[in-house]
């Protein structure tokens, strides 16, 4: 008896669970109709037009109705949806589909025109074709086509809406066109374009310091994908200025010596164009003893300081590749020269290292051009010459004067 209750119970239970599950499901695809009315440009209803609604990005539906004899379809599509309509017939078109946003029991109205198609011909001054130009139409604030010529400068559009247009005709180095074209049924309209040029203008400065200071002689160079090469030093106030051709995109690349390279890409229209670039001295560290003889055992000072000749805190400084510390707050440490000849000592920030020399010598000996001087040495400088020598002419010399003098005052 317990058994067949517990199995009515489970019973029961799935049934129950089922229901909600159904009820979930179709709470989540509820659905609402949208009552679409297709007119044409004078508001008259069409009929026999192919209509079709997506929604969820595309990945929902389609559901495709023709309108009838009223110019309406009925279309069932998900409650609150953003939902896409589109024309499919070959004589009305739309440029853009029609959204209709967080969808409802609600009636729209799709207005769609007559079919047309325009043949583009762009042409440069002469009246050849301006290969690869760029082409676009544009209408009631959508770019309706926007396409590259090829070798021939022209392109044909896909059916559009009958009306007016921006025809819109650009390329690198020439300046752009505008003209507003009339279409209808199949419209072929020529646009030339002319070449020009305009100053690309660069300001260089070491932004290391508070005042930016301009950096004269930095080398600026500038590149385009089209062959466009120019390259200019900077003046004193650190500016630059390039001719280019106009309506195009560019490498400038900055160079100076003891300096970072930069590069920056920059478009340019048909004005003049300016830039400030921004660079900084190349990353480095110097190693500097306030004396580079000392005795042995005795104390050097070493300063490490950076690029802009600044001081480098918390440097590890070795000597012949022993740690001895890290530099304070001003750069500075202190450390002992222990054994005679040259001592090497090495100063690491992050990524930078650096070092330099100390010469070290025995007490009593006298450094020569950065070499001790022995004892040998001194008494050879220091020791008298014989009758032969420099010696004995100063002695010859000064005798000479004696006699002179002697001689002078007995004459008085």
């Amino acid at each position: 008896m317990f058994e067949h209750r517990s199995a009515l119970t489970v019973g029961l239970l799935t049934l129950l669970v089922g229901a909600g599950v159904v009820a979930g499901t179709a709470a989540a695809q509820s659905q609402v109709t949208l009552t679409v009315t297709v007119v044409d440009q004078d508001g008259d209803p069409l009929s026999g037009i192919d209509i079709s609604a997506t929604w969820d990005d595309g990945a929902g539906g389609p559901v495709n109705e023709t309108t009838r004899a009223n110019g309406q379809v009925l279309m069932d599509v998900p409650e609150g949806a953003n939902v896409t309509l589109q024309i499919d017939d070959d004589e009305y078109v739309r440029n853009v589909p029609y959204v209709v946003e967080d969808a409802e029991t609600e009636s729209v109205e799709v207005a769609v025109s007559e079919s047309a198609t325009a043949t583009v011909n762009a042409l440069n001054a002469d009246g050849q074709p301006a290969e690869n130009a760029r082409i676009r139409l544009y209408r009631d604030g959508n770019y309706v086509v926007d396409r590259n010529a090829g070798s021939d400068g022209t392109i044909t559009t896909r059916p559009i809406e009958e009306g007016e247009y921006s025809v819109i005709v650009t390329k690198p180095g020439f300046y752009r066109n505008l003209t507003t074209v009339p279409v209808s049924g199949e419209t072929t309209t020529s646009v030339r374009i002319s070449e020009g040029s305009t100053l690309l203008q660069a300001a260089v400065v070491d932004d290391h310091f508070d005042d930016p200071r301009p950096i004269r002689d930095a080398t600026i160079r500038v590149e385009s994908n089209t062959g466009f090469d120019g390259t200019v030093p900077t003046l004193s106030d650190g500016t630059a200025s390039v001719s280019v051709p106009v309506n195009d995109r560019y490498d400038v690349t900055v160079t100076k010596e003891g300096y970072e390279t930069v590069e920056r890409r920059v478009s340019v229209a048909e004005d003049e164009k300016s830039i400030d670039v921004e660079i900084r001295r190349t990353p480095e560290i110097t190693l500097s003893p306030d004396n580079r003889q000392v005795v042995v055992d005795a104390t050097v000072r070493l300063t490490v300081t950076d690029e802009y000749e600044e001081p480098v805190a918390n440097a590890t400084v070795t000597r012949n590749g022993t740690e001895v510390g890290q530099t304070d707050a001003d750069g500075e440490i202190t450390a002992t020269v222990p054994t005679a000849g040259n001592v090497t000592f090495t100063a690491t920030s992050g990524d930078l290292t650096t070092t330099t020399n100390v010469t070290a010598f025995e007490p009593g000996e006298e450094p020569t051009n950065g070499a001790a001087t022995t004892p040998e040495q001194t008494e050879t400088a220091t020791e008298t010459t014989d009758g032969s020598g420099p010696g004995f002419t100063v002695a010859l010399t000064m005798a000479a004067l004696l006699a002179v003098t002697a001689l002078a005052r007995r004459r008085l």
